[in-house]
């Protein structure tokens, strides 16, 4: 037997056990005037690295907040950090990474909108995705999966960690490619389901990573409506000097 055929076998072992220990996690909640898919980006930004209760909690205080997303895209990261908890797992760099994350939809997009993607090939859609400076991997193949309805598995550190733990994946590989290993386990039709079973067993038993510095930069100044002129208007027809 090789190393992805016991791979293989020790995953399929553990989502049958997990089907029948976990509960399918809530889904996430709507955000009405929004984008639809800007609206799982921002909740898949939140889940990240979290529990699905803590991401629902955080969701409701950006809704109770502020006006829209838009509102969102231009706070400063300090003031994302307060909205959804310095405490919150991550919360600076979460901050640095959302705000950069909408900074880059609303550049190429020139409105807070990903409706375009809804219509894109798969493949091109999810490079869309990946190329949003700040982005990580489980958000990008997270809002193709739920939005999109395309084939990918969501896998962020705190469940490559459990995955690691059953010797499913090596306990180094970067959480991106964990998620691909598994995109080759896991049919299409059947990667839905697979994250809610695996997204419920990180609810019960994950743990978000311990770092000490944000792992992304200071995102670019979000630019803000300018304030009308209230000079008064020159003269016309101005005397010239004698």
């Amino acid at each position: 037997m090789t190393a992805a055929e016991a791979s293989s076998k020790k995953f399929a072992s553990l989502l049958k056990r997990l089907r029948k220990a976990n509960p399918a996690p809530q889904e996430a909640p709507a955000a009405e005037g929004e984008d639809p898919i800007v609206t799982q980006l921002v909740y898949s930004m939140l889940l990240w690295e979290a529990s699905s209760g803590q991401a629902r909690a955080a969701f409701r205080r950006v809704r109770e907040s502020l006006v829209d997303f838009n509102e969102l895209r231009v706070c400063v990261p300090e003031e994302i950090a307060s909205i959804i908890g310095e405490r919150y797992p991550l919360s600076a760099e979460r901050a640095l990474r959302m705000r950069s994350v909408l900074h880059a939809v609303f550049v190429a997009r020139h409105q807070l909108s990903l409706a375009h993607l809804a219509s894109a090939p798969k493949r091109e859609a999810r490079a869309s995705l990946e190329a949003l400076e700040g982005i990580p991997h489980f958000v990008a193949a997270r809002v193709v999966l739920v939005s999109l309805g395309g084939h990918a598995v969501p896998v962020d550190e705190r469940l490559r960690d459990l995955l690691a733990a059953e010797k499913v994946i090596a306990p180094d590989l970067p959480p991106a490619a964990a998620g691909h290993a598994l995109e080759r386990l896991v049919r299409a039709e059947d990667s839905l389901d697979t994250h809610t079973t695996l997204a419920a067993w990180s609810d019960e038993e994950g743990h978000p990573p311990r770092r000490e510095r944000p792992a992304i930069s200071e995102p670019p100044e979000a630019p803000r409506a300018e304030p009308p002129r209230t000079d008064p208007p020159r003269a016309k027809n101005a005397k010239a000097k004698t």
